[in-house]
């Protein structure tokens, strides 16, 4: 369902719109008119959506307050909403507690309640968020201020919704009617309305009470009528899309279709696009359902390029705008076309099918890495033609639906297509099951076992065509989950696939620059730590990695001590390297700001590697390889996978050789020393020198579980 969490919408409007300029401002001095300046100028900066630069004038407001010694909780109340929307959770719960430990008015007591337990709904902590909703409830009784109730009522039902509680929705839902049949006179009382609309959408969807559907329709033609007569067309738009939504949820497809079209006329003459793009996405959907798959893959395609023209802003710092109000869209489309091209009548069809939804999946995948990393510099502007993949090389693409794993293999111009049946929550547990048996040796061969289902789903049906095709090396871009796991350990019954084939992965293809190492032109750079520092414990491993790599790459190196940040920064700076190897602690998150490697005295974070690394970009040259040898990231966390798969692209870097969990440090020596002289063969590409490697040490006694070899990845440029 959309906006499934809007949660910060009418905190947003209804809890400052009122607020922020109720008192009036003292024009006694030049600081008190820099303070009111400060304030508006943040609102007007987070009504357009640029909340970054709402935070840094707030904050400057409430420290300004703060040295006045005038009232903080306006400037502090909508700070403590930012960080929320940023995903900043401690400093707007801390904010939240600073205003709540003051015993301010009762009303600011309700405000500050009802971001505190949105905050506490975000993080997991449903009963606790519960509590502070209540809490915000009966403050705002005591306010007398309905619109103010009527919004905590609708976060909490919300929030009831979000975590499945029925029979506390409904009860919510009871309390929420009558307040929900006051005309509103005001945009943000409209806004109020809306919301409660689409909720009790919600509500009928979850809990089958169906009169809920008809309050629903009441409520959303009310708002309507009044956005109409404010001249509010953004939420007239609102309004008459949800209608439509709840219309052809009912089958009512030609009231439905013309709800939906009107709506997205009032948003596109509004340019509000992001709401536009919504309700394009939705009759694309209404299409499908009436079978009509020429028209829903225009209303796609259609809905993705408005999409576009606001995404960035639309993800701006959320941390989950993206995976939902998004990704379903790629999503979505992806099924649309893959089943298209299961059922065309000719092979033309089918390419053409599939090659679109090649370009939706890379799409996807750029645009997910730049949600990632809320940074739209991260993808290059110029990407890679599948046609100029290499010989003997096959890409893959995993797609992972509902209902099913579709498998595309890319062969020189070619596209192939494959399905296997398996909900994605089987899959999920399955992932994680193989992963965790990977990870850690348990002394029996369930990862063999889990390997081999693994096997079944993804690669069983391709090897007759690697076979036909001498394929050798394998270039998977995987999806969700399955960032999570090794390729290279998925087993056969008789073998790894790394026994057979070399495998490298990369968040796209678009996004990869294929070119081989320069073998007689390598210099490289390598620093780490043995010690232990910070409450890491020591990598004993670490020197005798360094020595090799001084003793037989001439490497310039920083150790222990000498690997301080500052004298990071400025050996990466210097543009001089075309290798950068750091052995030391390294953490991967689902949140990209707390990535890091670890330094001696510090850490090493992804914007100030970044940093580092562009600052040679004065020189020309090019970072062909970052290895990371002592990397980790947590079992079943994709995003934080993701962000270890697009580190090469953030650092700069052609390709990295990183890895998913720690290993001893005996078996890092051995494979890193193994693929740095077998790298410098003539022809003979980093991935298949990393195969060189990891099967050295399957073929070992000691070192032959996969724990111990599989978790190096081969990200990027596998050439």
């Amino acid at each position: 369902m959309l906006f499934r969490n809007c949660l910060f919408l009418i905190i947003l409007i209804l809890s400052f719109g009122q607020s922020l300029y109720a008192a009036p401002v003292s024009h006694a001095n030049d600081d008190a008119d820099h303070l009111s300046r400060l304030v508006r100028e943040a609102s007007d900066y987070q009504s357009h959506g640029y909340r970054g630069q709402a935070v840094a004038l707030l904050e400057q407001a409430d420290q300004l307050a703060a040295r006045l010694g005038i009232d903080q909780n306006d400037t502090g109340l909508q700070l403590a909403q930012l960080y929320y929307e940023l995903g900043e959770y401690p400093l707007s719960q801390n904010l939240t507690t600073r205003i709540l430990d003051q015993e301010p008015a009762i009303g600011i007591q309700a405000k500050a309640l009802n971001i505190l337990a949105a905050v506490e709904s975000t993080l997991n902590s449903p009963k606790d968020a519960t509590v502070s909703f209540i809490k915000a409830y009966q403050a705002s009784l005591k306010s007398t201020d309905k619109v103010m109730t009527a919004t905590i009522l609708a976060n909490h039902l919300r929030h009831e919704l979000d975590y499945e509680n029925a029979s506390v929705a409904l009860e919510i839902g009871q309390q929420l009617l009558p307040l929900s049949t006051a005309q509103g006179t005001l945009a943000e009382q409209v806004e109020v309305q809306i919301s409660i609309g689409e909720l009790f959408i919600r509500l009928a969807d979850q809990t089958g009470e169906s009169p809920y559907y008809n309050h629903a329709l009441s409520i959303l033609q009310r708002a309507e009528s009044a956005a109409e007569s404010l001249g509010q067309v953004r939420l007239q738009s609102y309004a008459i899309g949800h209608q439509g939504l709840l219309l052809v949820n009912q089958d009512n497809f030609d009231e439905g279709i013309q709800r939906l079209n009107t709506a997205n006329f009032l948003a596109n003459s509004s340019r509000s696009f992001e709401s536009a793009y919504l309700w394009q996405w939705q009759l694309a959907r209404a299409h499908r359902r009436q079978g009509k798959i020429d028209k829903a893959i225009t209303g796609y395609q259609t809905a993705i390029a408005t999409l576009e023209k606001v995404r960035t802003e639309l993800i701006n710092g959320s941390p989950f705008t993206f995976p939902q109000k998004v990704q379903p869209l790629f999503a979505e489309f992806s099924d649309l076309l893959l089943t298209a091209a299961a059922e065309a009548k000719t092979a033309a069809d089918q390419q053409a099918y599939l090659k679109e939804v090649q370009a939706v999946l890379e799409q996807s995948k750029s645009a997910e890495l730049q949600d990632y990393f809320q940074n739209d510099c991260v993808v290059p502007d110029q990407t890679v033609d599948l046609k100029l993949v290499a010989a003997a090389t096959a890409v893959l693409y995993p797609v992972i639906l509902a209902d099913r794993l579709e498998v595309l293999v890319n062969i020189g111009d070619e596209v192939h297509q494959f399905v296997h049946q398996i909900n994605e929550s089987d899959l999920v547990e399955l992932v994680n099951d193989f992963r965790y048996n990977l990870e850690i040796d348990q002394g029996d061969d369930e990862y063999k076992e889990l390997g081999e289902e693994l096997y079944d789903i993804v690669f069983a049906d391709l090897e007759s065509l690697f076979k036909a095709n001498n394929i050798e090396t394998l270039l998977v871009i995987p999806d969700g989950i399955l960032r999570t796991i090794p390729f290279s350990a998925i087993f056969d019954g008789e073998q790894y696939m790394i026994e057979k084939y070399a495998i490298a992965t990369t968040p796209g293809i678009s996004l990869t620059f294929p070119k081989p190492l320069d073998a007689d032109d390598v210099s490289f750079f390598a620093g780490g730590i043995s010690d232990s520092v910070q409450g890491y414990s020591g990598l004993p491993g670490v020197p005798s990695e360094l020595a090799k790599l001084e003793d037989q790459h001439a490497a310039d190196v920083l150790y222990n001590e000498e690997f301080q940040l500052s004298s990071i920064e400025a050996q990466l700076g210097a543009g001089r390297y075309s290798i950068v190897h750091l052995a030391t602690h390294g953490h991967f998150d689902s949140n990209p700001l707390q990535s890091y490697l670890l330094t001696y005295n510090s850490k090493l974070t992804m914007d100030l590697l970044e940093q580092s690394i562009d600052s040679r970009g004065q020189t020309g040259a090019t970072l062909d390889l970052l290895v990371l040898s002592a990397c980790e990231s947590a079992v079943g966390d994709n995003r934080a996978a993701l962000g270890l798969a697009g580190v090469a692209l953030k650092a700069g870097a052609r390709s990295a050789l990183a890895t998913l969990w720690q290993i001893s440090d005996a078996a890092t020596v051995l494979i890193i020393g193994s693929f740095y002289e077998d790298m410098s063969k003539e022809n003979l590409s980093k991935a298949k020198a990393l195969r060189l490697a990891q099967t050295k040490l399957i073929k070992s006694e000691r070192y032959s579980h996969p724990s111990d070899w599989a978790p190096f990845l081969l990200i990027g440029n596998w050439l």
